[in-house]
This record gives structure tokens, sequence and C-alpha cells, in this order.
């Protein structure tokens, strides 16, 4: 038996410490950070009812509460068997961003993000509706016991089939699933050896689908039950219990590594140093392996409120198009974000490969930048037309405010709670130069246009 060894002593905050530490000076700058980045961004009511907290540790405790986390349901039209495809496909994406952008517990969908970019499955192979399931296992799972998720996600219908588990028979082993468990999925590259790849493919084999392909089903009669050597230690392995001890046996300081080095990357910023990435790991095992937890010793950093950190990610389209749908306050079905994400570079459910999808300047190029403004162009006129029977008739008459309040309303409704001089700047000087050549009717299009594509609603 192997258990699970101890939190080194140079932990300098954990879960359970935390509470004892006052941390008291925040600033509702530090506030509409956080919101951006464990959710989609806040209102400025939002960001002012949690700057009214008495603690940056409330700040934060309020903002893992999820216990209002709506029933997660699969549409009829997911499950449309005459329509498998493109339909599908379609419903589960308006399903999705719909949930962020409506979601009273966005931490939930961030983290479900998170997971779906890192535990890939793409419907590039299975079918929409077994991606969606496992999505939304992703759901369910995803702030919880890492040991519990990656169990699930492991015969989870969709990963057999991705990553042709289902084909995984002792007679001839598949190591696609097995290669990637450990190096994308818990423990990183070279941090196992070839003959662990052999071994493990070997404790996965049996572990398929029903005829189907819809369930998962062990066939015992294509299991290896030899014995196998793995991690150094020799024994007969089974698929399961190889993840127990990737995650809470001999392998945890490796695979806590690099999961809260994941976890930090999504979260803050990119490559923590050696230094921060210890007391990460060291956190994430004080926390049991649980995400929840993990979070909250992580948002309580101080490296997490840097102003450095705050401009260290720029948002992914997915998150860009969510933004905007709470700017807006429109559902996908009026936006049609779909017709536009292969452009922007990120399509749901359709990670571009195994390695799931890269940030920041995966996200910057000059065809994306096109697609933007296409994607502003078509929200400007849908979110400012007088004349539609559906739609919020954003900023309606703000064309006689001056561009001082014009601007300063058209930022708070995008969230942009800090702008940069030159963007506010920028905004003013549009909404002047439009009332000045008597082209009121412009404005408020304009605005939502603008502020869509500043650099600073491009931020997470």
């Amino acid at each position: 038996m192997h258990c699970a060894p101890r939190a080194p002593p140079s932990l300098k905050v954990t879960a359970a410490s935390v509470d004892a530490v006052e941390i008291s000076d925040f600033t509702r700058a530090d506030v509409a950070h956080l919101l951006r980045r464990a959710g989609f961004g806040g209102t400025t009511v939002e960001v002012d009812a949690l700057a009214g907290e008495p603690s940056w540790v409330a700040v934060v405790d309020a903002v893992l509460d999820t216990s209002a986390n709506p029933p997660d349901t699969i549409p009829a039209l997911v499950d449309d068997t005459d329509d498998e495809y493109y339909g599908a496909w379609v419903a589960a994406v308006h399903y999705w961003l719909d949930r962020m952008a409506t979601t009273p517990t966005p931490l939930v969908e961030k983290i479900t993000l998170f997971w779906h970019g890192v535990l890939t499955s793409s419907t590039e192979g299975p079918l929409t509706r077994l991606v969606f399931r496992q999505v939304k296992t992703y759901r369910s799972l995803g702030l919880g016991d890492i040991h519990a998720l990656m169990q699930a996600m492991a015969i989870d219908p969709a990963m057999l089939d991705y990553l042709d588990n289902d084909e995984n028979v002792a007679e001839q082993p598949n190591e696609n699933f097995a290669r990637e468990l450990m190096e994308l999925f818990t423990l990183g590259n070279a941090m196992f050896a070839e003959s662990d790849v052999i071994a493990m493919a070997r404790a996965w084999t049996g572990h398929g689908t029903t005829d189907d392909g819809e369930h998962y089903e062990f066939h015992a009669g294509d299991h290896d039950s030899g014995t196998k050597t793995l991690f150094g230690i020799t024994k007969n392995w089974n698929g399961p219990a190889a993840i127990t001890e990737i995650v809470r046996g001999v392998k945890q300081p490796v695979c806590a590594r690099y999961l809260a080095g994941r976890l930090w990357s999504f979260f803050a910023y990119p490559n923590p140093s050696a230094t921060l990435l210890d007391d990460l790991q060291a956190a994430l095992i004080a926390a049991g392996m649980n995400v929840k937890a993990f979070l909250r010793v992580a948002f309580l950093r101080p490296e997490f409120r840097l102003a450095t950190t705050r401009t260290a990610l720029v948002r992914s389209p997915i998150e860009w198009i969510v933004a905007i749908m709470r700017a807006t306050g429109m559902a996908s079905a009026d936006l049609h974000p779909e017709w536009w994400m292969d452009r922007l570079g990120q399509t749901m459910y359709q990670p571009p490969n195994v390695s799931g999808w890269k940030q920041n300047g995966a996200w910057i190029s000059s065809s994306a930048q096109w697609a933007k403004g296409s994607y502003a162009d078509s929200v400007r006129w849908l979110a400012t037309d007088p004349d539609a029977e559906q739609g919020p008739h954003l900023f309606a008459g703000i064309d006689a405010s001056t561009p001082a309040v014009a601007a300063q309303i058209a930022l708070d409704r995008f969230g942009v709670d800090d702008p940069s001089p030159l963007t506010r700047q920028q905004l003013q000087a549009f909404v002047a130069r439009e009332q000045a050549a008597d082209r009121g009717w412009a404005v408020a299009p304009g605005l939502v246009a603008l502020c869509m594509l500043s650099p600073d609603f491009q931020l997470a």
C-alpha cells in the first residue's frame, strides 16, 4: 500500500491556515480581476457587492460558493438521432454558451472549460452527444476530488472512443490512452518511462464500450490479467488502480505539481516560477487533491493579485463570446456565435488535438482579429436596433449624453472596470466626432463594437 506523501513543512499558505492571515487590503480592481478569472467578468453591481465584503478571504469564499449552481440537463436536440452532427452540435454550443452567460455560479463553467481543454475529446471523433455528456461529467466533478474526476474520465465513452481505448485488448494493446493519460492528463512530459506506457496500456485492456458505443463496459475476456511493472511496482495492475497510484500513490507529487501548474496557468498566469510551483504543488496535496480547496489557496496568494497578473492572460474566443453575451444580455440563438467560432480559432467541443487549446499567443492573429471585427459588426446592430422585435436595444438615447458620460456607460456595460486612459480617450473622441457630424444614430452601435474590440475587453 502506498500512502500519499505529506505536505512539506515549507508550505506558506494552505486552505487550513489562510483564515488566520489578515487579508483586508484589497481593491475594487482586485474584485473585478477575480470575477474575470473565476468566471467571465462581473457587472458593476456584482463588483460593487463583493467590494463591500470585509476581507479578501470573504470575497474569495463568496466566489467559490457554488451552492446555487443550476440543474444540468441534456437538450433534446443534442440527443436527436435524426441530426447527430451539425444540429446536435449547434444545440450543444448554444446550451453551454447560454449557461456560461447566465449562471449564478460562473466558476463551475470556468473549471468545466478548463478540464475540457485538458482531458480532451472532440466531436471530430465521437458524436456530439458523447462529448456533451463528457463535459457534463466535468461540470459535476471538476471542482472536487481529482481522483474521482480522473476515474470518471478514463471510462467515459467519448474518451474511450477518442483515444481508441475501446479497441485496446490483450492480444493487441493500444497505447494511445495510456500515453496521454500520463503525458497530458496527469504527469507531464518525461515524467514516466516508456515501459510505463506499455504497462499502462496493458492495465487498461478490456475497458471499452457497449456495442453501440454509448456506455462504458468492461470486457474481462479482453483484459490482460498478467503481472505488469508500473512505476517500479510489479503486480497485476488494472486501469483504475493505476490512476489511484498516480493521484494518491507514489506519483502524487508529480501529478500535483503538473496539475497545480496547469490550474495556475489557466486562472493566473502561465509558467509560474519553480519556487511558486513548489508551494502550489504542496497546496494541492494539502488540499487532498481537491480542486476547489486548491483554488481557494491560489486566489489568496499575493501573486494572484499583482498588477502584472491582471494583464497576463488574453481571453480565449469562447470567453470573449460569453463576455459579449453577458454585456448585451443576448442569447446565443440571437447572436449565432457558432458561425464565427472556426474563424475565431476556438470551436466548442472541438479542441484541435489531444493537447487541447494553447493560451495567449494562440488567440492573437490577423485572421482572428478580422473574425472579431466581423462578429463585432454583426453584434453592434443586433444589440442596438430600435426596430428589432427582440433584443436589448442597448444604449438607447445615449447619443444625447456627453462623450464622457456615454463612454462610461459603455465601459460599465461591458465590464471594463479599470480602462486604460487611451481606451477612455478613444471612446470619448468617437462619441464627440459622431455628435459633431450629426450622426447620433451611430453612437450606440459604434460604442458596442469599440468596447468589444478594445484591448481592455480582450484581457481575461
